[in-house]
């Protein structure tokens, strides 16, 4: 049984305080800072210093996504457009993810990352929490482009009113865990991430007292695996802790191959090199490349800063997860993670779990996609006793229902999760069979188009619709 994805802790709590009030006092800074990657990670299309390719048929320039007779407007943008962009659009104010991203090394439309082995162009991937995480800085987005000020300064209100050093934080004058813990709310993602029960970070806190991050042995250079590949490095693990991110990187503008060098050559010397490769440190000793399983399109810089640069290759098996920060978690964390992360042994972790937290919802939820239906059922009643809005437990609970005779329960469980969400397209086809085989076609037809009007391309839909037309 496929696990649940686990999702990271919610946005921080901000005060919303904008950048350009900031910009009052930081003119140049705001300035500078608006021309980063981080400040154009995401916002509205159209949005001026970047401009799209629109050889593809199915994106017209005015950002219409244009498939099975459908037409859905791209309003947003995730990504800088430094490698690419990744678009969403809205349906029935629910927000989706669009099956075709710009890559701006080939300066064209492709398949969006995930889409690579669906049977037809989906139009009901749902955007996570975590993408809008990393991507934006506050949990109502685009408000602001990008990451914000306050997603590393903290909270702005108190320091708008009366600046103090005090009531402000700044990442370089904090406790390392804390500093790197700036960094680390979205360049941490590990095998797994998972929410701890209690409060979301904000800046000047530890990023692990509200969020457990797991690692595995072997794992491959991802997007967000730059803080993971730079703990394990020679130059980090010798430096006592005063190499960190803001070392080689500076926050409020991008750098240069110079600075990286002359960051370098301040702990080692011109001469110690023996490549003889030229001024640019970072080509020979970060060099970018492409995961064992990256991406089509995409190459990562290699932040674990190796002596020689090494030609890319399958990482070992994955060995046993460890929490980041300290290699200790608790049951909960340890058992949330394995089963997040596919491991087989995940089962008897949720189980050993659970009997310490048996009222724990998301615990209860991974362990009934690894459980036998019968218990599976039992722990999906149990569910929505105790969280009676939660969809993925009325849906599943459904089909176990039908496959007992109960249609009637059956329906009624997958109308609930339907009101919530619409757009849970698995639990509308379901339905509309459930219709038709109670005697219903009329229900079913009605349901189906509903589908075909969040998928026009659902094959069995299609299929359905045509066989049961009056």
């Amino acid at each position: 049984m496929r696990a649940l994805i686990v999702l990271i802790a919610a946005l921080p709590v901000l005060a919303d305080t904008r950048n350009a009030v900031c910009a009052r006092c930081h003119a140049v800074i705001a300035r500078q800072y608006a021309q980063t990657g981080m400040a154009q990670t995401s916002g509205r299309t159209g949005a001026p210093g970047f401009q799209e390719s629109f050889g593809h048929p199915s994106v017209t320039s005015n950002y219409e996504l244009q498939l099975g007779g459908a037409t859905r407007q791209l309003e947003w943008f995730l990504g800088s457009g430094r490698i690419g962009r990744s678009y969403l659009f809205r349906k029935n104010g629910q927000l989706f993810q669009s099956p075709l991203s710009y890559y701006s090394q080939p300066k064209k439309w492709d398949i969006s990352p995930g889409y690579e082995n669906k049977p037809y162009m989906e139009l009901t991937r749902a955007v996570e929490p975590a993408c809008l995480q990393c991507h934006t800085s506050r949990a109502q987005p685009f408000r602001d482009p990008g990451v914000t000020c306050e997603r590393c300064h903290g909270a702005g209100d108190r320091h708008a009113v009366r600046p103090l050093k005090s009531n402000i934080v700044n990442p370089v004058k904090l406790p390392a865990e804390q500093r790197d813990s700036v960094c680390a709310q979205c360049h941490l993602t590990g095998a797994a991430r998972i929410a701890r029960v209690g409060g979301a970070y904000t800046p000047g806190g530890k990023l692990s007292d509200s969020i457990a991050v797991f690692v595995a042995d072997g794992s491959d250079i991802t997007a967000t695996s730059h803080f993971e590949k730079l703990a394990a490095s020679r130059c980090k693990q010798v430096s006592g802790g005063k190499l960190w991110c803001g070392t080689c990187h500076t926050p409020h503008a991008d750098s240069t191959p110079a600075h990286y060098r002359e960051q370098c050559q301040s702990c080692h010397p011109p001469g110690a090199c023996k490549a003889n490769a030229g001024d640019d440190c970072i080509a020979c000793h970060m060099p970018k490349r492409a995961g064992a399983q990256s991406i089509s399109h995409l190459a990562f810089t290699d932040h674990a800063i190796p002596r020689r640069a090494a030609a890319a290759a399958d990482p070992p098996p994955a060995g046993k997860l460890k929490e980041f920060w300290t290699g200790i978690a608790n049951p909960r964390d340890t058992a949330l993670a394995y089963a997040a992360a596919g491991r087989g042994d995940a089962y008897s972790l949720l189980e050993q779990a659970a009997t310490i937290s048996p009222k724990d919802v998301p615990l209860l939820l991974q362990l009934a996609q690894f459980s036998a239906e019968e218990k599976a059922a039992a722990l999906y009643t149990q569910i929505l006793q105790l969280e009676p809005a939660n969809t993925t437990a009325a849906v599943n609970l459904g089909t176990h229902q039908i496959r007992q005779g109960k249609a009637k329960e059956a329906m009624a469980l997958w109308l609930r999760a339907l009101a919530r969400n619409p757009a849970l397209i698995g639990a509308r086809l379901n339905l509309a069979v459930a219709q038709y085989q109670s005697g219903d076609p009329a229900a079913a037809r009605l349901s189906l188009k509903a589908v075909l009007d969040y998928e026009p391309e659902h094959p069995s839909a299609r299929r359905m619709l045509e066989q049961i037309a009056p």
